[in-house]
């Protein structure tokens, strides 16, 4: 009877050592699963390196983010502040083509709101389909500034309104 007790003892504490390290790869891969949740004071978005760098009240760097920006320059350059979010919401001209955590900073040329979002889908019977997006490498969308879900969800709940967002060509 000790033997088995001892035995299955071995086996429940494997099992819990085991499912602990599965949880820390896990979080080792996705970093935003570690960034703080913290207000951020200003954030920057460089359009030829496709980055958007996020910063405390200190100006310390918090996180760096892939993007994919907008097409033939339609991403607004300039200075501008956070004016209102949405968890859910679609592209005007087609409300096919939806997104998540929305957060709004300008206007872009044809008069849409421009901000940080979720990847875009559409719905469909086999379920919801992203667009392609080459986050980090290329512009894509129409305007507003493409992160990957995870990234758009972490924005959106840590970026307050009135936060300044300044879009830049190049750092030069």
């Amino acid at each position: 009877m000790k033997k088995c007790a001892s035995l299955c003892a071995t086996v429940v504490a494997s099992i819990f050592l085991f499912s602990g390290s599965v949880q820390a790869a896990s979080n080792a891969k996705d970093k935003t699963a570690t960034r703080p949740r913290i207000a951020i004071a200003f954030a920057r978005v460089i359009l030829d390196e496709q980055r958007a760098y996020f910063y405390n009240s200190h100006r310390k760097l918090i996180a760096t983010i892939p993007v994919s920006t907008g097409v033939d320059d339609q991403t607004p350059t300039g200075t501008f502040k956070v004016f209102s979010k949405s968890e859910n919401t679609f592209f005007t001209p087609n409300p096919k083509e939806k997104m998540r955590w929305m957060t709004r900073f300008t206007v872009g040329r044809e008069g849409g709101n421009i901000g940080f979002h979720g990847i875009p889908y559409t719905v469909t019977k086999a379920g919801e389909i992203p667009f392609p997006t080459p986050l980090g490498k290329e512009p894509s969308s129409h305007g507003c500034i493409r992160v990957k879900e995870s990234d758009a969800k972490w924005i959106f709940q840590n970026v307050p309104l009135g936060t300044t967002i300044s879009v830049m060509d190049s750092r030069l």
